[in-house]
């Protein structure tokens, strides 16, 4: 049977086949996912070859790393939405506008983040839970990361933008290349130039920088929305939509952000191998965490592209299709995740106290591991379907609503491996209240007509 061929992307989104759609769209977001995991791990590997205390610094400092998330996932998913949705729509015109709005916006906050780094390090390191063990080497890996706001900020908006168009493969191109030019750098900036931290630091910013250029690059591809000054026509109307639709992403970005300083502060009593701990093991949860985000991003252009053209069906099967595969992987990668954490963990600092500590954090996390292809699933289903109140708490339960308790009383009840049972506990918590708040949306997506 001859394979099906459609007009362009915008045909293909609203009739290909569910399943085979989702998949083709999840593959190059998934890889850049996971690449992006990998290189976000390649800081802590490198470092990790200096000391324990180097460790620790990077992983105070990569709150700002997902803040920084936080913001381009806010501009880009809330302009992406809206994006796919006047696609789907058949109106271009407001999708360009959508899209650069959000654009020249993302920089400009960047240019805003790399004067605030340039001259405030030190203070923000000790406010992110710095000790006296790690602020130098915090404070001067800070200071280069905002350096490169606006590149950081424009790639994330960017990868949102294509990604939303149906373009992921575009969008891979931009992530990816940065990501593996910066595992090449960090040796030859960290150990044969002798930067150290700063090293590291300078291997990220420059892979950003060449990311985005690769990312404009890819606007101008084919049919793509283009960078315009024309089409930036910002306005009252243009930014509430954004903020409504971005909302989810900057609370899901934005509280683990908190989470991840709250965590500093919990750790810092138990000393620096504590704190390298459980920044190992967040590295180490991030790489499963990509596989099922990834698959749910997959989805979210299919989804707000059918709902504009009103074909609910559509959006019903995918989402169903979505939660089951995540669900599938997820519970493979858990099962290997609790079998070898030891090894896992010992990949980054071969250090008995830090193995322990990150090896019975990742061990606990891995038997709920499996509910977050649910939780995802459906998250990415009600933030694409514009049901922003809903899809905010869905957004902060998990590092926020029930993480932020825990945090502070858990480890105080049972010492420092009370750090190990705050994700977990948080996970069964956000799960239940997920199958709460999704149950009407589902039955009445299913009873729409189209």
């Amino acid at each position: 049977m001859a394979k099906k061929k459609y007009k362009d992307k915008y045909d293909k989104l609203e009739n290909a086949p569910v399943k085979g759609l989702i998949s083709f769209l999840a593959v190059p977001t998934i890889f850049t996912m996971l690449v992006t995991a990998v290189y976000n791990m390649a800081d802590s590997y490198f470092v990790g070859r200096i000391d324990t205390a180097s460790v620790a610094s990077i992983g105070i400092v990569f709150s700002v790393m997902t803040l920084l998330q936080a913001v381009g996932f806010f501009l880009g998913n809330g302009s992406g939405i809206n994006i796919s949705t006047c696609l789907g729509k058949k109106d271009r015109k407001t999708a360009c506008i959508f899209a650069n709005v959000a654009l020249i916006t993302g920089i400009g906050v960047g240019i805003i983040l790399a004067l605030i780094g340039l001259f405030f390090s030190v203070p923000m390191a000790k406010m992110l839970g710095a000790t006296e063990t790690t602020l130098q080497n915090a404070a001067d890996y800070l200071e280069i990361i905002l350096l490169g706001s606006p590149f950081i900020l424009g790639s994330f908006i960017l990868n949102n933008h294509l990604r939303y168009q149906g373009s992921a493969v575009y969008s891979m191109f931009g992530i990816v290349s940065g990501s593996l030019l910066n595992i090449i750098l960090d040796p030859l900036f960290i150990f044969r130039l002798n930067m150290g931290v700063k090293g590291a630091a300078a291997a990220t910013v420059i892979s950003q920088i060449v990311g985005f250029i690769i990312l404009v690059t890819g606007t101008f591809q084919k049919d793509n929305i283009r960078i315009s000054l024309k089409s930036f026509k910002p306005s009252r109307k243009i930014y509430a939509t954004i903020f409504k639709n971005g909302l989810p992403s900057l609370a899901r970005q934005g509280i683990s952000t908190v989470s991840t300083i709250s965590l500093n502060f919990a750790c810092a009593p138990f000393g620096d191998t504590a704190v390298a701990g459980m920044s190992v093991f967040n590295r180490v949860m991030f790489l499963g965490m990509a596989v099922v985000i990834g698959y749910g991003q997959g989805y979210q252009p299919m989804c707000s592209f059918n709902n504009g053209a009103g074909k609910h069906k559509r959006v019903y099967d995918g989402y169903k299709f979505t939660a089951v595969v995540t669900t599938l992987i997820i519970t493979v990668l858990s099962v290997l995740g609790f079998i070898f954490a030891p090894e896992l963990i010992a990949l980054f600092r071969d250090d008995k106290e830090v193995i322990e500590i990150g090896a019975r954090a990742l061990r606990f996390q891995c038997i709920i591991m499996p509910a977050t292809g649910f939780c995802t699933a459906s998250n990415m289903l009600m933030q694409s379907l514009k049901i922003s109140g809903k899809a905010t708490v869905l957004a902060l339960a998990r590092q926020g609503i029930f993480y932020l308790p825990l945090i502070f009383t858990l480890p105080r009840i049972f010492g420092v491996f009370g750090l190990c049972y705050v994700q977990p506990a948080a996970d069964i918590l956000s799960t239940i209240l997920t199958a709460i708040l999704v149950k009407g949306e589902l039955k009445r997506l299913k009873n729409s007509k189209e």
